[in-house]
C-alpha cells in the first residue's frame, strides 16, 4: 500500500500525508484531518518506505523482520473498553507506522499469562495499565523487551511512562479543600489503585474520620457514576464534592445529581481525571486533571522502539506531570 492509498481514503492529497506521516509536520493538517489520515493508514496496513527514509537520514535500523512489537491491555479486554487506553492505542500505532513499525498481536494479560509457550509471542510488547512486578517476570518468558504504560508509579525492572494517578488525586483534593470542601467522595477501582491510596492518605492529611464511608467501588463507565450517587445518597451521609477517579464516570454523575436536584457546583462540586474531551462540553463544564495521554503514548512506542535498536540498555523511568483544569464545575462549599 502507498500514500496515494491512504490520501484516496482519508479523502486528502497525497502531498498532506506524507506531510503528516512520514515528515510529523502537522501545521497544515486539522487535528481532525490528521486523525483520518492516521486511521487511514492503519486500515490499508501503510508502512512507509523504510529503504527511502535511510536514504534521506542514514544511520543505523533495525532489520525488518524485527520491526514489529505487541500490545498487550493489562487490565481491560480491548482499547474500546476505555477512552484512556483508546487514546493511548491510537497514539502508539502512530508512532508505528511513522517509525516502520507494525503492529503484532493485541490482546489482554490474561491471554498472555495462560500461554506457557516462552518465547512464543515476539521480541518485544508494550502493556497499558497497571501490572505487577510478578506479572512483568512472566512476560519476560515470552518478550525480550517491554515497556510499561500506567498511572502507577511501581519499581518495575523494565521501561515505564507514567503520570501519577496518585498525584491526580492529590491535587484534585487539594483544590476541593481550598474551597472548603472536607466531606469529599471518592468513586472508581480501590483494589491496588494509587489514585485510592492517595484519597485515603489526603483525607487522613486534613483531619476526615472514617473517609471510607465516603467511597463507592465501581467501575469506569457512565453507569457506574449514577449508580455510585444513588448509593451514596441512600447511605444518608452528608457530602459537598465528589471526586471520579475516571471522569467518564463524571457523566453519570452530573444526571444522578440533577435527579435528585441537587445543583452542580452550588450544591456538589464535582472534579473528573483524564480530561477527556467531552467533558469539556457538559453543562456544567468538569473541573478535571488532564492526564497527558497523547505524550505518554507517543514516549511508550518510541522508547519501545530505541530499546529494539538497540539505543538504550539500562530501564528508563519517564514521569509526565499531569496539572488541574479548573472549570464551572466546582465551587466554595456553600454556608448557611
Amino acid at each position: 500500500m502507498t500514500i496515494k492509498d491512504v490520501a484516496r481514503l482519508a479523502g486528502v492529497s497525497a502531498s498532506t500525508v506524507s506531510r503528516v506521516i512520514n515528515g510529523g509536520n502537522t501545521s497544515t493538517a486539522s487535528a481532525e484531518t490528521q486523525k483520518r489520515i492516521w486511521d487511514a493508514a492503519r486500515a490499508v496496513g501503510y508502512v512507509p518506505n523504510q529503504n527511502a527514509r535511510r536514504l534521506r537520514q542514514p544511520g543505523p535500523a533495525a532489520p525488518v523482520s524485527a520491526k514489529r512489537f505487541d500490545c498487550i491491555f493489562a487490565r481491560v479486554v480491548d482499547e474500546k473498553a476505555d477512552y484512556f487506553f483508546e487514546q493511548l492505542m491510537f497514539e502508539i500505532r502512530k508512532q508505528a507506522i511513522a517509525h516502520g513499525f507494525q503492529l503484532g498481536t493485541i490482546c489482554n494479560l490474561q491471554e498472555i499469562l495462560r500461554d506457557d509457550s516462552p518465547g512464543s509471542h515476539g521480541g518485544a510488547t508494550i502493556v497499558l495499565g497497571r501490572i505487577n512486578e510478578e506479572q512483568i517476570k512472566r512476560l519476560k518468558q515470552h518478550y525480550t523487551h517491554i515497556v510499561a504504560v500506567s498511572l502507577q508509579d511501581h519499581a518495575l525492572p523494565v521501561d515505564q511512562v507514567i503520570s501519577s494517578g496518585y498525584d491526580a488525586v492529590g491535587a484534585a483534593i487539594e483544590y476541593l479543600n481550598s474551597l472548603g470542601h472536607e466531606q469529599i467522595c471518592y468513586l472508581g477501582e480501590t483494589v491496588d489503585e494509587q489514585r485510592y491510596e492517595a484519597y485515603l492518605n489526603q483525607m487522613k492529611r486534613l483531619g476526615i474520620l472514617n473517609p471510607e464511608s465516603l467511597v463507592v467501588e465501581t467501575a469506569f463507565s457512565p453507569s457506574g457514576g449514577y449508580d455510585a450517587v444513588k448509593a451514596l445518597l441512600e447511605r444518608g451521609k452528608p457530602f459537598t464534592a465528589i471526586l471520579c477517579a475516571d471522569d467518564v464516570l463524571a457523566l453519570g454523575v452530573l444526571k444522578a445529581l440533577k435527579e435528585h436536584k441537587l445543583h452542580v457546583p452550588r450544591d456538589v462540586s464535582v472534579v473528573g481525571i483524564n480530561d477527556k474531551e467531552e467533558v469539556r462540553y457538559l453543562d456544567p463544564m468538569l473541573t478535571a486533571v488532564n492526564i497527558p495521554i497523547e505524550e505518554m503514548g507517543k514516549h511508550a512506542a518510541k522508547l519501545l522502539i530505541d530499546r529494539i535498536e538497540g539505543g538504550h540498555k539500562l530501564p528508563v523511568k519517564l514521569i509526565l506531570p499531569n496539572r488541574l483544569i479548573c472549570r464551572e464545575s466546582c465551587a466554595p462549599v456553600k454556608t448557611g
